[in-house]
């Protein structure tokens, strides 16, 4: 068919085969008339021509990943100069005060940086100029064989429509690259995996993009250049290969429409989650059936999915059976087993929580890494990112777990039902891989001329908390001379009692005159007064759970409470003024985290030779109010965005 598709004879006399990669092979010298000569004169040199893109693009991205792994190597070897680190201290400010900034059009990209825009509109304005440059703009008329007076359109549109085709194949591998949790990316740049989470999505809808174009040039092309109708389509259509093709397409549409975020909120999360390896997968199957010629590009696809996946199977076989650590005394394969606390202030499903905390035997993680738990009990096939709260142990492989997570719809409300079935408070076996992210942060606690300001809403504090408690731990006189501040958002001044044991702690440690510098500071937005807080934590939405327990529907969590009468550190100790620590009542507002930098800026700039470094985890929009203060001084910051 596709010998036809080209009007060639292969066994015309007098003429040879000439080689293409990822093409049919060419009939030489072409026997034709003239104007199909040309046209296949066209062709040929048009992909020619887009292979050469398509291996161009990932020379570029080889080159720049090959820049990154010189200088990390570098940097470890120490060989650069103090002028090479001047200069990198300068590229570093620009970085911050232009490409740190949040992008333009939000409503289209999302609160991301310049720098992340920057990068897509650059592999955009490629694709896009590459995809038009060394297309054929000519027509021929052209007889067709054996059908008098019938002829056909030949256009460059074919030609387009193998560009684009090409450009979608080479840049899968690309866009899977960007998915993957073990990252290759992550290792060779050192940037956390989560962050090439933007280029993944965009990536994807170009590929989209792409395909959709390939599927409209080719349509038109057999179904209305090509004569006689409606038998030239008709045949075409029943090819194997553009079966296949109609099949990717299909896939290619149901990724892209179903990881919307109008969908994924339509249809949830875990369904999200569920389909999108599978049916990418697929996809990637269907492509090769469609173009085999072309597979090596779903090959690389396939492998980086088996690598990424292998390797998380590795990483938590090596983990629970204690292998690094027990060597021939392992004892197989073991779960954490978890105790889940379920704290609730309101029928208002967003405002309820769950406290998940279990020991474990394995290496320390950094402060502001994350895991992914499994909760077998629930479902074998899901794991979500938690971030701890609990500040690991460097000086053992005994590790204590503790995680503050809201309760939304999926894996969080189902464990929340169970804590509920169970009065407030249950059991269930987890199963954890990681630890992920960037061991960055703990460089910036330990730094000695660094002020950190740490800002959390709500259960974003399990990121920060950490970060506060190694500063305590740090040396007595470091602690003397920076400044650090924690400032932290809660709806209620129960939402405390989310880490009540942890506040504690960290009041008492405060008060030593050892803290130097270091400041709390709990804004409560729906809070009116510590007089009424006594008077809160006995109100109707906290009598014991045993006697509400009818009131839970089956799928979704309202009315549910907490009794906190067996709780050892009380409401009222916790809103206890002591040094360094306040708490200030919005009665309904938000704070005003302008006015919360500048005096976190004004305590700062008396070490004004010291850095400052920003940790944030919250809502988008606070990251938003936070980003732009903290870039229009220079610092640097990192932000995590959570509902």
């Amino acid at each position: 068919m596709l010998q036809a598709r080209h009007i060639q004879d292969p066994h015309a006399a007098n003429t040879t085969q000439e080689t293409y990669w990822a093409y049919p092979a060419r009939t030489v010298p072409c026997t034709s008339d003239k104007g199909t000569c040309e046209y296949l004169d066209a062709v040929y040199g048009m992909h020619v021509t887009s292979m050469f893109y398509t291996f161009l693009m990932w020379a570029v991205i080889a080159g720049i990943l090959l820049v990154f792994v010189l200088n990390r190597a570098m940097a470890k070897l120490s060989l650069n100069s103090s002028s090479d680190a001047q200069f990198e201290g300068t590229l570093a400010r620009l970085r911050r005060r232009y490409l740190a900034r949040e992008a333009p059009l939000v409503w289209l990209f999302g609160r991301v940086t310049v720098l992340q825009v920057s990068i897509l509109a650059t592999l955009s304005a490629y694709l896009l100029l590459f995809s038009l440059i060394g297309i054929t703009y000519k027509t021929w008329v052209t007889p067709v064989k054996k059908v008098p007076g019938v002829y056909n359109t030949r256009t460059g549109l074919g030609g387009f429509g193998d560009r684009v085709g090409a450009l979608a194949y080479a840049l899968t591998p690309l866009t899977v690259l960007f998915s993957t949790r073990e990252s290759l990316l992550s290792l060779i740049t050192g940037v956390p995996y989560q962050h090439f989470n933007f280029m993944h999505r965009w990536t994807g809808r170009i590929i989209f993009v792409q395909s959709f174009l390939h599927t409209l040039a080719w349509t038109i092309v057999e179904g209305n250049l090509y004569r006689p109708q409606p038998s030239v389509y008709q045949a075409f259509i029943k090819e194997q290969y553009i079966i296949f093709g109609v099949i990717a397409q299909a896939f290619i549409t149901f990724l892209y429409i179903f990881s919307t975020e109008r969908m994924i909120k339509w249809t949830g999360y875990e369904f999200f989650k569920k389909t999108h390896t599978f049916i990418a997968i697929l996809y990637l199957a269907a492509c090769i059936g469609h173009w085999q010629m072309l597979a090596c590009w779903m090959i690389a696809g396939f492998a980086l999915i088996a690598l990424d996946m292998g390797v998380r199977l590795l990483r938590t076989y090596f983990l629970h059976t204690n292998t690094r650590f027990g060597g021939s005394e392992s004892h197989g394969f073991r779960n954490a087993e978890a105790t889940i606390k379920l704290f609730t202030v309101s029928d208002d499903e967003g405002d309820a929580a769950l406290r998940i905390d279990f020991p474990f035997t394995h290496r320390a993680w950094a402060p502001g890494q994350h895991f992914y738990l499994c909760f077998p009990g629930i479902s074998i096939w899901q794991s979500h990112p938690f971030t701890p709260s609990s500040a690991p142990n460097n000086r053992s492989i005994n590790q204590q777990h503790t995680y503050i997570v809201r309760v939304h719809k999926g894996i969080t409300a189902k464990l929340a039902k169970l804590a509920a079935e169970a009065g407030g408070e249950c059991t269930t076996s987890v199963i954890l891989t990681g630890p992920y992210g960037s061991s960055a942060p703990a460089a910036d606690v330990d730094a000695q001329d660094k002020n950190l300001l740490l800002v959390a809403g709500g259960s974003g504090v399990t990121a920060v908390l950490p970060l506060l408690m190694r500063t305590l731990d740090g040396p007595k006189e470091v602690l003397g001379r920076r400044v650090v501040d924690l400032v932290w958002i809660i709806r209620r001044t129960r939402d405390m009692l989310w880490l009540a044991e942890e506040v504690q702690q960290l009041k008492s440690r405060l008060a030593e005159k050892e803290a130097g510098g270091t400041r709390v500071r709990i804004f409560i937005t729906r809070g009116t007064g510590p007089e009424n807080s006594s008077a809160q934590s006995t109100s109707e939405d906290d009598i014991p759970m045993d006697e509400k327990k009818r009131a839970i529907a089956t799928t979704t969590i309202t009315s549910l409470a907490t009794s906190y009468s067996s709780t050892r550190t009380t409401l009222d100790d916790l809103l206890a003024s002591t040094s360094n620590f306040s708490i200030t009542y919005l009665n309904g507002a938000h704070p005003d985290l302008a006015t919360v930098v500048d005096d976190f800026a004004d305590r700062a700039s008396l070490t004004p030779y010291f850095g400052v470094k920003v940790y944030g985890t919250g809502p988008e929009g606070m990251g938003t109010v936070v980003s732009k203060e903290v870039v229009s001084r220079d610092w640097e910051i990192e932000w995590e965005g959570r509902s």
